[in-house]
Order: structure tokens, then C-alpha cells, then sequence
């Protein structure tokens, strides 16, 4: 039986390459590209087949930065699989970077001086905007988006004789710093790509209590982060319901 592999932003980047290197290893694999631009991963697939043809590669349409492409992509994925064995996060947004210059002159004159020409902390700030589901783009793109993704389809990952894998695509950048879980959607700060990827960190180790512990992190707070998404969940739930169940109503009354 073939392994199923679910890739998220498999048409470009760390996504293809890593699509690149599991068939290199295993060219019997069934890859699932889940993507938002369907043009471009319809090359991808067709590409990935001719130098595989001994591999299975589908495509699902999904735009984790909205989670009615989210919610339907499931639901799709759930008709089509029985299970699956591995899950790739990958899919994710970094706005451009801008210079602080207020930041770049009171380092001038700190004593982090240093680290701040080496590290670039504080010195590049990134704007975000809220998205139709009024969540930060951000965050909605790289964590939160994922993390309805999981929720939708356990019934395909919980298998206690085959557990399956769940991979996030990480960042050096990275900071507890820059992320608080009482503004876990980053709405106040400027550096909104380094809060995300620290929280699929924390969303990791609340996943998986056997996540590497040498990283900067506490289970403390990765748990309180997970109930955080959870409430999310359920107020996202509401909203969406109401909002279907009005689009019914006014459709009956034309």
C-alpha cells in the first residue's frame, strides 16, 4: 500500500523541493500537493510525474490563509483518503521587511549595538492586514490555517497502529520575543513572521509532548496557546455557521 503524503505550498520553494526529495526516496508514494494556485501546481504535478512515473501525484485546492478553502480542501481529502501518513506545514507568507530607523538610531547607541548588526532583531519590521475572516494574514497563513487543517482531518491521522507524522516548516527566525500569547495573533507588533513560526513551535510541543525539548521552549505555554486556537475554533465555527445559515435564508427568499 502506498504511504499518502500531504504537502501544504507545494508549487514553489521548500514545498517543491521537499516534493522533489521524498520522490527521490521513495518513488512509489502517493503526494497530495494541496496549493491555492492551481495552474502552477498542475505543472508541478505534471512535471513531478514524468520524472516519476512509478509515483501517484493528486492536487487539492486550498488557501490556508481562508477557512472556507480550508473546510471544503478537507472535506475533499477526507472523500478521497482513508488515512494519511504524513502531513508537510509548509505553506506560509513573509511580508517585505521594512527598516525601522527609530530602532537603527537608539541601537546606535545601546549596548546591543552588536547584536543588533548581527542578527537584524529589531531592525526590520513587517506590516500585516486582516483577512475575510478578520484574523491577522500572518498569522492566519502559517499557523492558524494549519491548525484547522489538523483539527479537520484527524480522522485520517489518529491511527494508534500506524501514527502518522505531522512536519511544520520551522524558522531561525523564530523568537520568543516576539511572540505573546496574550496578542498571539500578533496584531500590535512588527515582526509578525517571527511571532507565527514561534508559535507553530509552541503549537508543536502541545501536539507532540516528544518535541525536541533543547529548543526555547515550555509545554506551560504551548498548552495554553493550543486552548487559545481552540476558543478561536470554536468563535470561527460560530461565525461561519451564522454566516451560512443567512446566505440560505436570503437565497430562499429570492
Amino acid at each position: 500500500m502506498r504511504k499518502v503524503v500531504l504537502i501544504t505550498g507545494a508549487s514553489s520553494g521548500i514545498g517543491l523541493a521537499l516534493c522533489k526529495r521524498l520522490l527521490a526516496e521513495d518513488d512509489e508514494l502517493h503526494l497530495c500537493l494541496a496549493c491555492r494556485n492551481m495552474s502552477k501546481a498542475e505543472a508541478v504535478c505534471a512535471a513531478l510525474l514524468a520524472s516519476h512515473p512509478t509515483a501517484e501525484v493528486t492536487i487539492v485546492q486550498v488557501d490556508v490563509s481562508n477557512l472556507q478553502s480550508v473546510f471544503r480542501a478537507s472535506k475533499e481529502l477526507k472523500q478521497r483518503f482513508q488515512r494519511l501518513d504524513c502531513i508537510y506545514l509548509n505553506a506560509g507568507i513573509m511580508p517585505n521587511p521594512q527598516l525601522n530607523i527609530k530602532a537603527l538610531f537608539f541601537g546606535l547607541f545601546s549596548r546591543k549595538v552588536i547584536h543588533m548588526f548581527s542578527t537584524a532583531e529589531g531592525l526590520l519590521t513587517q506590516g500585516d492586514k486582516i483577512t475575510a475572516d478578520g484574523l491577522q494574514e500572518v498569522f492566519e497563513t502559517n499557523v492558524f490555517g494549519h491548525f484547522i487543517l489538523i483539527r479537520e482531518l484527524e480522522p485520517l491521522l489518529c491511527h494508534s497502529d500506524n501514527p502518522s507524522q505531522l512536519i511544520w516548516t520551522s524558522s531561525r527566525s523564530a523568537r520568543k520575543s516576539n511572540f505573546s500569547l496574550e496578542d498571539f495573533q500578533h496584531s500590535k507588533g512588527k515582526e509578525p513572521y517571527s511571532s507565527s513560526k514561534y508559535a507553530t513551535d509552541l503549537l508543536s510541543v502541545a501536539l507532540n509532548r516528544n518535541f525536541n525539548q533543547q529548543m526555547d521552549l515550555d509545554e506551560d505555554t504551548a498548552e495554553k496557546f493550543y486552548q487559545k486556537l481552540l476558543e478561536l475554533e470554536k468563535h470561527i465555527r460560530v461565525t461561519i455557521q451564522k454566516t451560512d445559515n443567512q446566505a440560505r435564508l436570503s437565497g430562499s427568499c429570492l
